[in-house]
């Protein structure tokens, strides 16, 4: 009976650590979905044209491509010490030096192709877009 008992416990055990969804593969789906997302976003309210929709369809792509490659990297960092936290803090240090160097990249594709006035209204719009998820979230005025 204790043979019995301890199989199927190793059984439920192996089984479930299988059954562990990726994760990885979400974040980049919806880091996709999301960029398109902001892109709707930025083209109903600067009422872009056909040209400029192409360089920021193509500026925010390439921005969550990148995003996407950045935390495969800092995912895998480890702490001098090997504390978790340690790990932790260090990887969200190099991710927003990504993050930083990412978007000003994307933001001069952007504005290169963008009028005055357009400019102005697109420095306000990039504060109700998450840098690192893309998700756009209005700002309450």
């Amino acid at each position: 009976m204790r043979k019995f008992l301890f199989t199927v416990l190793c059984f439920l055990i192996v089984s479930f650590s299988f059954s562990q969804e990726d994760k990885s593969r979400y974040a980049k789906n919806s880091m996709k979905v999301n960029s398109v997302a902001a892109v709707d976003y930025i083209n109903t309210n600067l009422k872009l044209d056909s040209k400029q929709k192409a360089i920021v369809m193509n500026a925010y792509a390439e921005y969550a491509a990148n995003m996407i490659k950045a935390h495969a990297k800092t995912g895998t960092k480890k702490g001098k010490d090997g504390n978790a936290r340690t790990k932790d803090m260090l990887a969200k240090k190099e991710l927003n030096k990504y993050v930083m160097r990412f978007s000003v990249k994307r933001d001069e594709m952007v504005k290169k192709c963008l009028k005055k006035r357009q400019i102005v209204k697109y420095n306000d719009l990039i504060r109700s877009i998450n840098p690192h998820t893309l998700q756009v979230k209005k700002i309450k005025k």
